[in-house]
């Protein structure tokens, strides 16, 4: 059985980081699969999507293309985005798709992001913050579940890092919870430009920081 090639990205910024972009897809090989992590254009600025797939594009067009929303794509932009970019990208917005590639099944969760997660489930907490977690993380510990039923592979797709600030060996408190039950074959997250740690993991799951600034390149992986 042959193995999936993926590419990932996120914090591409555009048209902030477009060019540094443009050329870490010329030193990529075509992917199976392109996931993007978030924060793939500036400040909502709608109208830069189209320039970022039409870079990845360049790589050929057989290949899907997935991804979740990041802090600079917000609420009030993803309709626009979803009309922009028609069938060009699939957005998973607290929802999974799985794939057929090289004859094996990937299913990919995407988590889009929210509000910034408290540190803790501790009383200072703003109770309504706490709940909104907690029920964040039962949804994702139900897809992680509904997805191990139909794939093999499970990729975790969200832009805010997954680990417990301060920590590269800890998920932060709502991922711990919601990867009680199930857990993902890789955690692929953005958002993090000024630190790069390469390859963590924790259990059985892989955790990368796929930010452009972070790592100079498109990150890619094999599966």
């Amino acid at each position: 059985m042959a193995s999936v090639r993926i590419a990932a990205v996120a914090d591409v910024h555009s048209p902030r980081f477009l060019n540094e972009f443009m050329a870490a897809i010329s030193r990529c090989e075509t992917p199976d699969i392109f996931l993007f992590a978030g924060d793939m254009i500036n400040r909502g600025k709608s109208s830069e999507y189209p320039k970022v797939l039409d870079a990845v594009e360049s790589l050929g067009s057989e290949f899907p293309i997935v991804a979740c929303f990041g802090n600079e794509e917000p609420i009030a932009c993803r309709d626009e985005l979803r009309q922009i970019t028609q069938d060009r990208v699939v957005f998973l917005d607290e929802s999974h798709a799985t794939f057929s590639i090289s004859g094996k099944k990937v299913a990919i969760i995407g988590m889009s992001a929210g509000a910034k997660e408290p540190a803790s489930t501790q009383m200072t907490v703003n109770d309504d913050i706490r709940m909104a977690f907690e029920a964040r993380a039962e949804r994702l510990s139900q897809l992680l579940q509904k997805s191990h039923k139909q794939a093999k592979h499970v990729i975790l797709l969200m832009h805010f890092s997954p680990l417990l600030e301060g920590s590269s060996l800890e998920y932060s408190w709502w991922v711990s919870k919601a990867l009680k039950k199930s857990s993902p074959t890789f955690i692929i997250h953005g958002h993090m430009h000024d630190q790069f740690r390469g390859k963590i993991k924790i259990g059985a799951t892989v955790i990368r920081n796929v930010a452009l600034p972070a790592s100079g390149s498109v990150t890619e992986l094999i599966l």
